[in-house]
Formats: structure tokens, C-alpha cells, sequence
């Protein structure tokens, strides 16, 4: 009886193990995400910008569907379809292409 138990306890001691180990890694790899709300002249929100530790944002409409993309190492925006738009930041012009004004 002892032989069936000790491993079966050993096998559980080792996946408790990674267990532990994913999550305290998975703890240090969280991304911390700052919103900006963009307003019309009326203070209507028409959509938002999500930052996040790495610098880069994604633009949404008031509905949250995805509008577009900025990475500010290529320093590039993309649409939602992730095609080219222009160089620089430019999510704000597509969150208020968005909004149709």
C-alpha cells in the first residue's frame, strides 16, 4: 500500500510545484492599463484610449469595439483591421472617424 501512495503523493507535490510557479510568474507579468475617455463638446463619451506599461494603445468607440492601434516603437497607428493609417498617434482622429463627426 505504501508503494502506491508515495508516488501518487510525490506526483502531487511536483504539480502543486508548477502550479505555484505559473502563477507567481504569471503575478509578475501583469500589465497595468491606464483609460482616457474622449469627449465631444456636449461631454458625451464617444470612445477611449487603453495604455498600457509598454507604451502602446488601443483606441475604442463608445460601443468598446476596437478602432484602431498605436505602437510607439515603430511609431506607427493601424486601424482595427490592422492595416497602416499614418505615422504618429493618430487614435484619436479614428475614434472621432468612429463616432461619424
Amino acid at each position: 500500500m505504501k508503494r502506491i501512495i508515495y508516488p501518487a503523493v510525490a506526483s502531487l507535490e511536483l504539480l502543486y510545484g508548477y502550479a505555484r510557479a505559473a502563477s507567481t510568474n504569471y503575478e509578475r507579468e501583469k500589465i497595468n492599463v491606464s483609460k482616457e475617455y474622449i469627449r465631444d463638446k456636449s461631454f458625451r463619451t464617444i470612445g477611449s484610449i487603453d495604455t498600457d506599461s509598454s507604451g502602446k494603445q488601443r483606441g475604442y468607440d463608445a460601443h468598446f469595439h476596437q478602432v484602431g492601434n498605436y505602437d510607439p516603437q515603430s511609431d506607427r497607428t493601424y486601424d482595427s483591421s490592422y492595416r497602416f493609417v499614418g505615422n504618429g498617434n493618430q487614435l484619436v482622429g479614428l475614434v472621432w472617424q468612429a463616432a461619424g463627426k
